[in-house]
């Protein structure tokens, strides 16, 4: 069955453009701030505020870190997507949550100003994420071409969602793909490693497919484009993951039992 419309729902693009808006506002209200690092929790904040009364019931989301069987850790990440019927945090501290990575869904790094620099930070944080090893086994590309994501293997979507960018309106949509993809080739990462980028008022990347969309008037929601993407993707993984068995955070091995006599 053919996926989409001819036209978009209006309830759904009219809930979205308005959201899009606050996350503007919201972003406009944190320029009062004059420190770059609580100018950007405050946008990672409105987004998280809206995601958090529209995710799925079974999910959460939170700032943090994820981490594997290994210890191997993901470093701090703006905001991560997880699991919460799956697994509650291992450590919930004042501001961030320390998540496995069996619980480990989307990533999402937030960016006042899109730039060379913090892409390059986004690409070396998403190729940490790709190492990271969920049941055992490196978290794995979307598919491609209608070809079945791989059974057993689990996919965590990264996406850069930037407030705005660097560089001008004119050529936009290309430039900043070329930029990205000069990072990702940059870096030795799969093309894949970033699912999306999204730039607010000027539109969105799919970098592996080579493929993007530019905001041509003043209806359409780059906003919406992405929330049911991001949608999409937590209700398919959902029923791919298998249940969590967390003696892989354990040691192999009896671990010390002795066998007892009951005295008969």
């Amino acid at each position: 069955m053919p996926r989409g419309t001819q036209r978009s729902s209006r309830v759904f693009k009219s809930v979205l453009s308005r959201a899009e808006k606050e996350l503007a506002l919201g972003s406009e209200k944190a320029g009062d701030f004059h420190h770059n690092g609580i100018r950007g929790d405050e946008r990672a904040a409105s987004l998280m505020r809206f995601l958090q009364s529209h995710l799925p019931i079974t999910m959460a989301i939170a700032k943090g870190e994820a981490i594997d069987f290994r210890d191997e850790r993901s470093g701090q990440l703006d905001l991560i997507i997880y699991d919460k019927s799956a697994s509650a945090p291992i450590f919930t501290g004042g501001e961030n949550v320390l998540v496995p990575a069996e619980a480990l869904y989307a990533v999402i790094e937030v960016k006042s100003v899109l730039s060379k620099d913090e892409l390059e930070k986004s690409v070396e944080a998403a190729k940490t994420i790709r190492s990271l090893r969920p049941f055992k086994e490196p978290f794995i590309g979307p598919r491609r071409d209608g070809i079945a994501a791989e059974d057993g293997k689990c996919r965590c979507a990264y996406s850069i969602f930037a407030y705005s960018t660097n560089l001008g309106a004119t050529d936009w949509l290309q430039k900043e793909y070329m930029r990205t993809i000069g990072a990702l080739d940059a870096a030795g990462a799969a093309r894949d490693v970033v699912e999306r980028v999204v730039v607010l008022g000027r539109g969105l990347i799919n970098p592996a497919t080579a493929t993007g969309k530019e905001i041509t008037d003043d209806n359409e929601s780059i906003f919406l484009e992405y929330y049911l993407h991001l949608m999409n993707f937590l209700s398919r993984e959902s029923t791919r993951r298998p249940q969590v068995d967390w003696q892989i955070y354990t040691s192999r091995g009896t671990g010390g039992w002795k066998k007892l006599s009951d005295g008969s």
